[in-house]
């Protein structure tokens, strides 16, 4: 009787505690609070809803939108002293050939710090020793930069192709782990932006 009374006991806690009736975190943390201020949800939900490509390309599947922090982006794209940066969101997708790619929608205060972040960041790559590591391509009304990496795979340089540019206070970056670019041109092309 008293295993009884103590496995009930035990399971009402964890009940309790992974319901949230009793973790004892700010409503604002966890979520809960119906007084958010619109102000904070349209900075999060904005950011979430430009990386969410609706309805994504043919061949595209979305997944998922994940939030980044200012810490993230200022690590993630060598900007540590860049200012204003507020936060972001990273859409995730999968390509029918099994290939991952992702939207980084970064938001700062002005314009002003987006663009010294996207100098920071194309700033951060040494030169290539043949070609052009940057090279302006346009789309969508205005230019972007397309970047040029190699990644080692089973022994051989692979390139790998991203995409930056600014629009507003935004700027938008779209990678892939691909060695087609224009699948990772396709889906930049598709934010819109």
């Amino acid at each position: 009787m008293k295993k009884s009374m103590v496995l009930l006991s035990v399971l009402a806690v964890l009940m309790m505690a992974f319901s949230g009736c009793v973790d004892g975190n700010d409503p604002a943390v966890n979520g809960t609070d119906t007084n958010t201020s619109e102000a904070n949800v349209s900075v999060d939900m904005g950011t979430a809803d430009m990386s969410a490509i609706d309805p994504a390309p043919a061949g595209f599947e979305y997944l998922a939108s994940l939030p980044l922090s200012a810490e993230d982006i200022k690590q993630d794209y060598e900007a540590d002293n860049v200012s204003g940066v507020l936060g972001g969101s990273e859409g995730m997708y999968k390509y029918s050939d099994g290939n991952d790619f992702y939207v980084d929608v970064l938001e700062f205060e002005d314009s002003t710090a987006a663009e010294e972040l996207i100098f920071e960041y194309k700033s951060s790559f040494s030169s290539l020793r043949t070609g052009s590591r940057f090279v302006e391509e346009s789309f969508n009304g205005h230019f972007a930069t397309k970047i040029t990496e190699y990644s080692t795979i089973g022994g051989e340089q692979v390139p790998r192709y991203s995409y930056i540019w600014q629009h507003e206070n935004y700027v938008f970056v779209v990678y892939g782990n691909t060695d087609d670019a224009s699948l990772v041109k396709e889906l930049a092309e598709a934010t819109g932006y």
